[in-house]
């Protein structure tokens, strides 16, 4: 098992009033190799 070098947790959000990620947690560990995808547009470097 890799060893974990990032680790966020409970993280919600919302635009406007509109709730868009909801409780999200997520662990980086060294090594693996990550992707944030989406439309055109839909705030991925937000």
């Amino acid at each position: 098992m890799s060893e974990t070098i990032l680790s966020i947790r409970n993280i919600s959000k919302s635009f406007f009033g509109v709730g868009v990620l909801f409780d999200v947690s997520v662990d980086f560990a060294q090594g693996e190799v990550h992707a944030l995808v989406g439309e055109n547009g839909a705030g991925k470097s937000t």
